[in-house]
């Protein structure tokens, strides 16, 4: 998003840390961002699907859900009803079981003492006192109305069941629910 900001097709109107990631509070600051801001916003980049949903929660306040872009990660069942409902566009799904797997074998070559570049490709992650430590960067996946199906449903992560449960009738879910 930076570059659009930066080149002025964009306006950053609000950047707010939510501590500790609490829902309530995020829907809070956007009932105020809404606010301040005349309810004149387009866009809701937000860190989790928690969050979205208490973002969310404020937009249906001002009738504005399914209207302003909102974001979020970590596939939760709930970010993917919103996405289904049409309130949620996207959120991020990082393949927890690739992630397990890269992690397992990490950690094994590190400890019989390995070269661990064909692992990693030559990736690592600072530590907080500016040591590296090798790392497996997985490739988090943008998952949208179009690719429940082809990821987080067929990854197992979440179920087709557990997602159309109380979908209100007539959510397009693009075949996935009965």
């Amino acid at each position: 998003l930076q570059p659009l900001i930066s080149g002025g097709q964009l306006n950053k109107l609000v950047d707010e840390y939510t501590p500790n990631w609490d829902n309530p509070t995020a829907q809070n600051e956007m009932q105020g961002a809404l606010t301040a801001h005349q309810n004149n916003i387009q866009i809701a980049y937000v860190a989790n699907d928690g969050m979205a949903n208490s973002v969310i929660a404020a937009l249906k306040s001002q009738h504005l859900n399914g209207k302003v872009l909102v974001t979020g990660q970590d596939a939760t069942v709930a970010g993917i009803q919103n996405i289904l409902i049409g309130d949620q566009g996207m959120t991020v799904y990082k393949a927890i079981t690739k992630e397990a797997t890269a992690t397992s074998q990490l950690v094994a070559a590190i400890s019989n003492g390995t070269d661990t570049s064909s692992l990693t490709g030559g990736s690592t992650t600072k530590t907080m006192d500016g040591g590296n430590v090798p790392s497996v960067l997985e490739t988090p996946v943008s998952v949208d109305k179009t690719n429940i199906a082809s990821t987080v449903i067929a990854d197992g992560f979440v179920t087709k069941s557990d997602i159309c449960k109380g979908l209100p009738a007539g959510t397009n879910t693009n075949g996935l629910c009965p």
